[in-house]
């Protein structure tokens, strides 16, 4: 956990300015293609867990970028209400879904208007950007209807790659990020708010791109590959980089 931490106030309007993140949609998707794998495919993944854990298709996405899982969420069937305060996120998302997102960052007035609304509420790398996670938490509480599942995915500060990294991991990236995780406390941060773990597992990433610049041609396909191989190992004990868990609503 950070400390000092910014005010809440002050982390709303860094998101919501005009220079942050990327001017348009296709400069996102460009940049998102140089992983493996991309939020197509992560959103795949996850929308069909919520297939199998969701009793409804409410959906709520809470900062949800440029949509790739909300498009994909429409596509399952779900009926989606997507929060994304960035302008330049907001438009992309408008492009790539066929709707606008609200707009907002998720607060107590949003989460006492959509009170007990909601089958599911996703939060994709965003959790680590919240000041206050206890609050945040009791909204996702709020806007659930009982056995309502919150799905969640944050950094993962237990992860191999973490450790290896010590203090210099990449995902300590003040102001941004303001919250660590681990499997253990995420768990125990909704057990506190009433919610029981249905699933959690982690997965990696590996920045395909800049591994094919560096190592191009054939020795580029193969060096991703590999180091996605190995990265792909760590899952096997809970070491990978991300953290997916899913809580339902008691």
């Amino acid at each position: 956990m950070l400390s000092p931490r910014p005010a809440q106030q002050e982390m709303d309007a860094y998101y919501a300015a005009m220079d942050y993140g990327m001017a348009s949609l296709a400069e996102s998707v460009a940049l998102d293609l140089g992983h493996y794998p991309d939020s197509v495919q992560d959103a795949r993944r996850i929308i069909a867990q919520l297939l199998v854990y969701a009793e409804g298709k409410r959906f709520m996405d809470i900062g949800a970028g440029i949509g790739f899982f909300s498009r994909e969420a429409v596509q399952q069937g779900f009926s989606v209400t997507a929060l994304e305060p960035n302008p330049h996120s907001a438009a992309g998302f408008e492009e790539q879904v066929g709707f606008a997102p609200l707009q907002e960052v998720f607060n107590e007035q949003i989460a006492g208007l959509y009170n007990d609304t909601q089958d599911v509420v996703l939060l994709s790398q965003v959790l680590e950007h919240v000041c206050d996670v206890e609050s945040m938490v009791d909204g996702l509480s709020r806007v659930l209807v009982k056995g309502g599942v919150a799905a969640i995915a944050v950094p993962h500060f237990g992860s191999l790659l973490s450790r290896m990294q010590g203090r210099h991991d990449m995902y300590i990236s003040p102001p941004e990020h303001v919250n660590y995780f681990s499997i253990q406390g995420l768990n125990a941060l909704f057990q506190r708010h009433g919610f029981e773990c249905i699933a959690v597992h982690t997965v990696s990433k590996v920045p395909r791109e800049k591994i094919q610049k560096k190592h191009p041609s054939v020795l580029g396909k193969t060096a991703w590959r590999g180091a996605y191989a190995l990265l792909k190992l760590s899952e096997w004990f809970d070491r990978g980089m991300i953290i997916n868990a899913y809580y339902r609503k008691k």
